[in-house]
């Protein structure tokens, strides 16, 4: 949907209905836009279209953060024992 461009209003009751146009066309861009926003960030729609790419990925996620969980050096217990 693209704004109309006309000739500039000659009067008040022209220049009320070219601005009547101007809000309607908005509001349905709005309207339009909303909806192509709430298409997108669908998560069921996005899990109905591509469910082995979800898997892999929540695959990976869940792999890289157990990797990243802290764990103590081989070392540490041994120190432990030579300080008492």
């Amino acid at each position: 949907m693209t704004l109309e461009r006309t000739a500039p209003p000659q009067d008040e009751a022209e220049l009320r209905a070219s601005i009547s146009r101007a809000r309607a066309q908005v509001q349905g861009t709005a309207k339009a836009l909303r909806s192509e926003v709430k298409q997108a960030w669908d998560i069921r729609r996005w899990v109905q279209r591509h469910p082995a790419l979800l898997l892999g990925t929540a695959f990976l996620v869940g792999a890289w953060a157990g990797t990243r969980r802290r764990r103590p050096p081989v070392y540490e217990p041994l120190l432990r024992f030579r300080r008492h």
